[in-house]
């Protein structure tokens, strides 16, 4: 978030009006007024044409273009504007020359933690037959819509349809949980894995169990953003089998890292209802009537970042003051959007690389 005035626009449909039609109700358009007009034509530019270096009357014979180390600007001034019930939403005008970074960041996925319990040898009942997989608590989400969602969106969950379990903190953040089944092969370990972490009441609202099928893993995978843990696996015997060994009656357990991503419904709804709270709900520079939220869980958003520079500290914002402003443009549709066509024209007022049909992610310094 901005130190000063933090805004967040989210634009639903990846279609940048230039009409300036603004009255759309609660999802209204967004807009880039630059010069005193709309326009999705490029914001700067970040190459010098070549020259003509020919003095003679022949031929020209060009030198090669100059990629200039801080863009250009082709505007002095512009303002982002998006329609709502009543009001428009609007950012101060802002001079060029005072933005200090633009960063584009596509579309990325959201992945939750994950391990992968693998079992390694040959469990039989001779050796084998009752095991304890314990799931020890890490780390626990940190974002707001985990624990009070008042938009009713679950957004933050990756799979199901609860809140974060409160039965997962201690004043550790190492708790463990445990489960215990019997197995007389690699092919129950998973079955009967997975049928006692559904079991749990509280293991199974935390992550959720897959039996990959004929004793090849249990996977593990946080339905939860932010929570990461650890496994392990106890021979009732007496022994840990959570070593990674060829000998017989052991387990092989690997972990992926979560995967935050970028914007993510989850993450858009989040930061709309923190800058609403943290600004006293006078973000977007009125008083709305109703406060509403306008993520959709289906959508999957680019995120555009400016920051700039103001008369610190008289300037614009109602928070305490700071050096930068900042706002985020979230663009987004039902569906990836993998390529800058007629409706999608977000790349070339912000120097998006299109490679492929696939966009690049880009920062610029000023």
């Amino acid at each position: 978030m901005g130190t000063n005035l933090s805004q967040v626009f989210v634009q639903n449909g990846a279609i940048l009006t230039a009409t300036g039609n603004f009255n759309s109700g609660g999802a209204g358009e967004v807009g880039l007024w630059a010069d005193g007009a709309f326009s999705v034509a490029a914001l700067f530019q970040k190459t010098l044409s070549p020259l003509d270096t020919d003095t003679d009357g022949s031929d020209p014979a060009a030198s090669a273009a100059v990629t200039l180390a801080n863009p250009a600007w082709l505007r002095k001034e512009l303002q982002i504007v998006q329609g709502g019930t009543g009001n428009a939403i609007a950012t101060p005008v802002i001079a060029t020359s005072a933005i200090k970074r633009l960063s584009v960041d596509v579309y990325q996925a959201t992945a939750g933690h994950k391990a992968v319990v693998t079992p390694n040898g040959t469990f039989t009942a001779a050796n084998v037959n009752s095991v304890t997989l314990k799931v020890i608590v890490r780390t626990t989400p940190t974002d707001q819509l985990s624990f009070y969602d008042q938009i009713g969106s679950n957004l933050s969950i990756l799979s199901g349809t609860e809140p974060f379990p409160l039965g997962a903190f201690n004043t550790t953040n190492h708790k463990a949980i445990s489960v215990e089944f019997n197995c007389t092969d690699t092919a129950t370990f998973c079955s009967a894995g997975k049928i006692a972490i559904d079991g749990h009441a509280l293991l199974s609202k935390l992550v959720t169990a897959t039996d990959t099928g004929t004793g090849t893993s249990l996977d593990l995978q946080s339905k939860h953003v932010g929570f990461t843990f650890d496994v392990v696996v106890i021979d009732n015997a007496g022994a840990s089998v959570s070593v990674a060994s060829t000998a017989a009656n052991k387990v092989v357990i690997g972990m992926t890292g979560q995967v935050l991503g970028t914007g993510n419904a989850w993450q858009v709804a989040g930061e709309e209802v923190r800058c609403q709270s943290r600004v006293g709900n006078f973000n977007r520079m009125y008083l709305p009537q109703t406060i509403a939220t306008l993520a959709k869980a289906a959508n999957e958003y680019h995120k555009i970042t400016i920051e700039y520079a103001h008369n610190w500290p008289s300037s614009t914002g109602i928070a305490p003051a700071g050096e930068l402003n900042q706002v985020v443009l979230y663009i987004g549709a039902d569906t990836k959007i993998a390529a800058d066509t007629a409706s999608q024209n977000i790349t070339v007022p912000f120097g998006i690389t299109n490679d492929t049909n696939v966009l690049e992610s880009a920062k610029y310094v000023w």
